[in-house]
């Protein structure tokens, strides 16, 4: 190899490492934000029982006088009465966590440019399908419906992300770096997505799904052009989320595969974007 392609072949390496180690930060710092709410609404439950008491004593015209407005809907039944079954158990976090969330999965777009410019050895359409839908739900959907700041499926969606890129993110630095990967970070990163991944699909499936008008009585009938093109991306979300499952479990077999009578341990690919 020449003196030349090594140099760029260490530069392409630092690159992708600062890259994975940044991201990995971003993300923990996602989950750090997302928990002090969580945490914080755990510590405040007892105060705000009592205070509800309390309240109890007071005529209710004039708790309602005195009281906050409360969040806009969601645009159909069906998402309202879901956010109303899990808003007691999950937080809304978007006011904590949205100002970082937006410029790191932005930056997280360089990943489909490092594919096609084959800086990393990623499939494209998998990258692309990822990348693309938290896009769509970040910028097309959050950022538009404020109603979605209130949802609790905002919350369980950040989550999925975070936990399932904070591993992966981690795992590919260590790699990149020549450092050796903890048995422990290879089993997380390669497993959790059975769970994370179903969680994080269905939370970005229902929160665009309130951002569908009311369709019940035919009055799917009144529904516009962007309607009906988030209905279909909702429809197509369950066979996405086979795809990008499919492609995880057959990573996951190259890694942890039986042959020959033993566990196989695949070297990890210098890539930043693991499937």
């Amino acid at each position: 190899m020449s003196n030349g392609k090594k140099l760029r072949n260490a530069r392409r390496a630092r690159y992708l490492i600062v890259f994975n180690a940044l991201s990995a930060a971003g993300w923990t710092y996602i989950i750090y934000l997302a928990f002090s709410v969580i945490i914080g609404q755990r510590a405040s439950s007892s105060a705000h029982n009592f205070s509800k008491s309390l309240l109890s004593y007071i005529p209710t015209s004039i708790v309602t006088l005195f009281s906050l407005q409360p969040q806009a809907k969601a645009t159909n039944h069906f998402s309202n009465t879901l956010a109303s079954f899990l808003c007691p158990y999950i937080p809304a976090t978007y006011n904590s966590t949205f100002s970082a969330l937006a410029p790191l999965q932005s930056f997280a777009a360089l990943e489909i440019i490092h594919v096609f410019l084959g800086l990393v050895r990623s499939p494209l359409p998998t990258t692309v399908i990822q990348v693309s839908s938290r896009l769509i739900l970040v910028s097309g959907i959050v950022e538009r419906f404020p109603h979605t700041h209130s949802s609790p499926l905002y919350t369980t969606m950040i989550l999925a992300w975070a936990l399932t890129e904070v591993p992966r993110y981690a795992y590919y630095t260590l790699s990149l770096a020549g450092c050796s990967v903890p048995i422990w970070l290879t089993w997380i990163r390669y497993s959790t997505f059975y769970i994370l991944y179903p969680i994080g699909a269905g939370s970005e499936a229902l929160v665009m799904l309130s951002t569908i008008p009311e369709w019940s009585g035919g009055r799917w009938a009144a529904w516009g052009l962007e309607d009906w093109v988030k209905a279909g991306l909702v429809v197509i979300w369950a066979p996405g989320l086979w795809v990008m499952y499919a492609h995880m479990m057959h990573m996951r077999h190259r890694v942890f595969g039986v042959g020959k009578g033993r566990k196989s341990r695949a070297k990890p690919m210098d890539r930043a974007k693991a499937k």
